[in-house]
């Protein structure tokens, strides 16, 4: 009768991958007595020793009570750069004082904006028809509606950096619905400067400095930040949308993986020989 072929494996505590020596292959029964007892005893202590010199450098896998790997985050830099060039102009918009330039009435000043009507009024601005309540209303107004979209800018850019995994939030972010609203922000900061722009304008030919004066309202530097970050909304809205995301089968199968992978057997398993021989034949 032949013998079966026999494995041994030997262990080392150095990173290197677990060699797998032929010791014998299809030999006369007796031949294993043959070999010296210490190496015998060697090699059965470096199997099955649960640690030490000669312990066994399998790495340990988790157990079934232990804690599954946090789930990856689905980041997109492509997205967070234009928010953060929204922020950006958005805050700049809001501390530069030029929004509308004017010229030819009696009002003294070229350059108003919303700082003119945040805190403490000019009451200048009323004396020499620079507005009129309306208008400083509408900068109020436009003020709100900047701040509302720094908020909005913000939480997309927070998402888009982070990407967390709670339903919510992901839908949130892969929708673009925060660049959106920043986008429509934007979008209504224009259209209240127009309009106070159009009721200055009219205040001015009203109260002309001379009689032939050019009456004219410009925009100034802070509405073409706001739409600039509107522009720049839309590019970070355009980054979530075209951006191809897993289906809902897929991250099923990605956790079950992960789950696969941390969770399979007792830490037991480490002390036992994963090569068993069969069985000694019986006719």
């Amino acid at each position: 009768m032949w013998g079966v072929d026999l494995y041994f494996i030997s262990y080392s505590r150095d990173p290197q991958p677990v060699t797998r020596e032929k010791h014998v292959a299809l030999r006369p029964p007796g031949y294993c007595s043959q070999w010296p007892q210490s190496r015998v005893k060697r090699l059965c202590s470096d199997m099955f020793a649960p640690g030490g010199s000669g312990g066994s450098s399998m790495p340990r896998r988790r157990g079934h009570g232990a804690h599954t790997l946090p789930k990856q985050p689905e980041r997109s830099l492509a997205s967070a750069l234009p928010g953060a060039l929204s922020i950006t102009a958005l805050c700049t918009a809001l501390a530069e004082p030029a929004w509308l330039h004017i010229h030819g009435g009696t009002c003294m000043r070229q350059e108003l904006g919303v700082a003119d009507v945040l805190g403490t009024e000019d009451p200048k601005l009323l004396s020499e028809f620079c507005m009129n309540r309306q208008t400083i209303l509408l900068l109020r107004v436009i003020a709100g509606f900047c701040f509302l979209g720094i908020a909005c800018s913000m939480t997309a850019f927070l998402l888009d950096v982070f990407g967390p995994k709670h339903p919510a939030l992901k839908i949130t972010r892969r929708y673009a619905f925060a660049h959106i609203l920043t986008v429509l922000q934007c979008a209504t900061v224009i259209g209240f400067c127009y309009w106070a722009s159009e009721l200055i304008l009219a205040l001015q030919q009203q109260h002309k400095k001379y009689h032939g004066s050019q009456v004219y309202v410009t925009f100034a530097v802070s509405f073409y930040l706001v739409a600039g970050a509107g522009g720049a909304s839309i590019l970070a809205t355009a980054a979530n949308l075209l951006r191809h995301y897993p289906t809902e089968e897929e991250e099923q199968a990605l956790e079950l993986l992960s789950e696969m992978e941390t969770d399979s057997y007792p830490a037991e398993y480490d002390v036992m020989n994963p090569f068993q021989p069969p069985p000694a034949y019986t006719p």
